[in-house]
This record gives structure tokens, C-alpha cells and sequence, in this order.
């Protein structure tokens, strides 16, 4: 698979920063195109346009990363809940080949929401996705010592 435009979504998090750092590592390889992503999520009527606000500063974060190391990229910002079909829909109406996002829980809300954008994309989307998670929100895997040649090179 070639990958010629990565998708970044964004909800400015630090982890989604690391995301888009990811990607314009990645795009720098080959693609050199990226669409940032930000879906605007109101808490209220009279919220919407600080809501939109935000994410457009979001996706211009992601902007200005590539731009830094000279990486094109586009920014689709809109408003929707929840925002996982609004990511999938950016990334296949504009032609993307991969999906790079990163992944956290909100501390604010109930645990069964928590990583369920990130879930909907891994789950839903036809586009090849990468999530990235928050080293310091990640179990550390359980390694175990296996001699060259694998398990059985003693045998």
C-alpha cells in the first residue's frame, strides 16, 4: 500500500499533537500530503461557535506541524456528535490512505465512553487507521526472555 494523504484527526489533546507529529514523519516518507481533522462537539446551543473555534485552532496546530517541515496540508473542521463517522466520512471523501489519531479517555466522563471515538474509527472505517496512545496512560507490555532461534532452540 502506498500511502499518498494521511488523515490527522484532532481534538488538541497532547497526544493528538503527537499524532500529527507521527504523521508528518510519515507523510515526509512519502505521502506529503495531510488532511487535518477537528470535529467540533458544542456542550450547548450558545456553545457552537467557540466550539468551532476550537477545532479549527486544533486542525491549525496540526497545520502548522507540517508546514513547519514542509508537508502540504489541508484542514476540514465541522461540528457533529459523536464525532467518529464525521473522521471516517473526512478521510474517504478526500481520498486518504490512513488514518492517524491518538487515542485517551476524557478524566470527565463515565468510563464506558472512554477511547470510544478512536474505537469507532478502528471499528468502522474502510481506511487503514493508527492509533496512538498516551505512553503514560499505557500498561506496559509483559515481556518474557526467548533464546534466539525461539522458544524451542533449546530442544
Amino acid at each position: 500500500m502506498f500511502i499518498e494523504k494521511i488523515c490527522v484527526a484532532s481534538d488538541g489533546s497532547d497526544v493528538a499533537v503527537r499524532a500529527a507529529q507521527i504523521a508528518v514523519v510519515l507523510a515526509q516518507a512519502g505521502a506529503r500530503r495531510i488532511l487535518a481533522v477537528s470535529v467540533a462537539q458544542p456542550s450547548s446551543p450558545g456553545g457552537a461557535d467557540r466550539a468551532l473555534q476550537a477545532a479549527g485552532a486544533h486542525a491549525d496546530t496540526v497545520a502548522r506541524i507540517a508546514h513547519a517541515v514542509g508537508v502540504a496540508c489541508e484542514t476540514w473542521v465541522t461540528s457533529a456528535w459523536p464525532p467518529g463517522p464525521e473522521i471516517v466520512r473526512a478521510a474517504q471523501e478526500q481520498g486518504c490512505d490512513l488514518i492517524v489519531m491518538g487515542a485517551h479517555g476524557s478524566q470527565e466522563a463515565d468510563t464506558r465512553y472512554l477511547g470510544s471515538v478512536a474505537r469507532h474509527v478502528l471499528a468502522c472505517s474502510p481506511v487503514p487507521v493508527m492509533v496512538l496512545r498516551d505512553p503514560r496512560e499505557a500498561t506496559p507490555p509483559e515481556f518474557r526472555d526467548v533464546p534466539p532461534g525461539g522458544a524451542d532452540a533449546d530442544e
